[in-house]
């Protein structure tokens, strides 16, 4: 695997599918950092794109379509991927509508939840099923990946159960850390974590603001 940052990647790979879709066909790390709100250096673009190859000329730029193809490529984007999602709460269902919305290589293709109302609803064709049943209809729904968006105290419970039916990649949305063995990946998106991040700043901005004033 390249040592290369892969959000990074994933950032670029959406700048330039987006300018290919606007019908350009070359493109310079100067203009791929303007897509980007020169969030991350020509310096650093080049840096990166190079470890994928000799896809590049000088003084030229970089053609976007091999490019993009190349990126599809390492980011695993060439092929589509199936989603178990677990939970489908106010934020299990904006997760699986900014997929559907925004990610065409990822299909929501199971969806469970153990509430009675939300039990038997159709999103998108995909019928929302009793969670209790997750093994039996996983069994047939050829899932890649495992999405969790449940509470904490469940977490672990339901990651142990998507691992067993043979899924090997987790998303996990709930405020805990889960514990799996390997070949089984995980990410934790910790969504207050994130936000006291921002608060920390705000709150060291302020603090810096008021001794100033002193």
């Amino acid at each position: 695997m390249i040592d290369v940052s892969i959000p990074r990647l994933f950032a670029y790979h959406r700048a330039l599918a987006g300018a290919l879709a606007a019908g350009k066909t070359v493109i310079t790390s100067v203009g791929l950092a303007a897509l980007l709100g020169h969030e991350i250096t020509p310096t650093q673009i080049r840096k990166d794109l190079s470890a994928l190859g000799p896809l590049g000329r000088r003084g030229q730029g970089y053609a976007i379509k091999p490019l993009v193809e190349q990126l599809s490529l390492v980011l695993g984007l060439e092929r589509d991927w199936r989603i178990a999602l677990v939970g489908f709460g106010y934020l299990g269902h904006a997760f699986a509508t900014f997929v559907a919305a925004r990610e065409e290589r990822f299909k929501v293709a199971a969806i469970f939840d153990r509430s009675p109302a939300v039990i038997g609803q159709v999103w998108q064709e995909t019928t929302v099923r009793d969670v209790n049943d997750l093994e039996s209809v996983l069994s047939a729904a050829d899932c890649n990946i495992g999405v969790l968006a449940v509470p904490a105290r469940e977490a672990q419970g339901i990651a142990e159960r998507l691992a067993a039916t043979g899924i090997r990649a987790l998303l996990n949305f709930a405020p805990t850390s889960l514990r799996l063995r390997e070949p089984v990946l995980v990410r934790n998106i910790d969504l207050a974590g994130e936000l006291s991040i921002l608060t920390h700043r705000l709150a060291f901005d302020d603090e810096s603001e008021r001794s100033q004033a002193g």
